[in-house]
């Protein structure tokens, strides 16, 4: 489980980049692809997600963020895998799962991951 030094990054999601859309978001091998005002929120847990895979790989992991040959308002957000390569599929489910819940439960979604991987937290400060 998670340690208490992770309870700033929960309130920072909240207060900065609360989940304002209901719209359901897919990772597909693309990421995420929407307009980009709808991605604020994924975008940051995004960085959250490739944290915690960092951690498990115990490897630097990318986020690239993409724009369109669409209209200007597209935009997009994947993750990348050390070598390059895609996100590993059975992540992309936690990443859909990121994108999705609702604000009050992020904390819940993160614990869920850390426990599964059996990823080691670190103290902040």
């Amino acid at each position: 489980m998670a340690n208490s030094s992770y309870r700033t990054v929960y309130a920072f999601a909240r207060e900065m980049y609360p989940k304002r859309i209901k719209l359901e978001m897919q990772y597909g091998t693309a990421g995420f692809r929407s307009k980009a005002s709808n991605l604020d929120h994924v975008m940051y847990r995004m960085g959250l997600l490739a944290v915690l895979r960092a951690r498990y790989k115990k490897a630097v992991i990318g986020i690239m963020i993409t724009a369109s040959h669409n209209p200007e308002p597209d935009n997009g957000v994947k993750i990348v895998d050390p070598q390059g390569e895609m996100l590993e599929q059975s992540w992309e489910s936690w990443a859909t799962k990121f994108a999705n819940v609702v604000d009050e439960k992020l904390e819940d979604t993160i614990n869920e991951l850390i426990k599964e991987f059996d990823i080691g937290t670190w103290e902040i400060g």
